[in-house]
């Protein structure tokens, strides 16, 4: 931990108390989603769902904030960091949950709980969508930046 902290001093990495009721809350409505929606359905709808706390939690971080005064280098791409950490909490956090789900009596059955795709597949969008949209944050970020240096008039013949 101490040479993480060297590369990236300005960044702590710690468990709050959001991240844990975000993944919770995730874990609860993906719950409410499988009993309620169909199968071919609840993929489509799962997603959305994934998304759409994915991007409420991150709204924290508005990349367009101008930021007055000097920043320091390793301040600057935090929203990747930030990112595969948040994923990597909602994983684990979902993890213990359906360990959780699957210690109770109603789900002893091993085989029947691991072959139902569903579970998997949230799994997967919860690894996944939080880490694509740091990347689209910080590409946006880096595309502005890119914008206002260039002067597309510039390259017009004036008559």
């Amino acid at each position: 931990m101490k040479q993480v902290n060297k590369i990236i001093p300005s960044f702590k990495l710690k468990l709050d108390i959001r991240s844990v009721w975000y993944s919770v809350l995730l874990w609860f409505i993906i719950f409410l989603v499988a009993g309620v929606v169909i199968i071919p359905w609840f993929y489509l709808v799962a997603a959305v769902v994934v998304s759409l706390t994915t991007f409420y939690y991150f709204k924290i971080f508005d990349p367009f904030a101008k930021k007055r005064g000097r920043r320091k280098k390793a301040d600057r791409d935090n929203i990747l960091i930030f990112a595969l950490f948040s994923a990597l909490v909602w994983f684990l956090i979902l993890i213990l949950l359906n360990l959780a789900e699957l210690a109770h009596f109603y789900y002893f059955d091993f085989m029947f709980y691991f072959s139902d795709l569903r579970n998997w597949y949230l799994l997967v969008l919860v690894l996944l969508v939080p880490v694509v949209y740091g990347l689209v944050l910080e590409n946006a970020k880096i595309v502005r930046r890119k914008r206002k240096r260039t002067n597309a008039l510039k390259s017009l013949p004036l008559c």
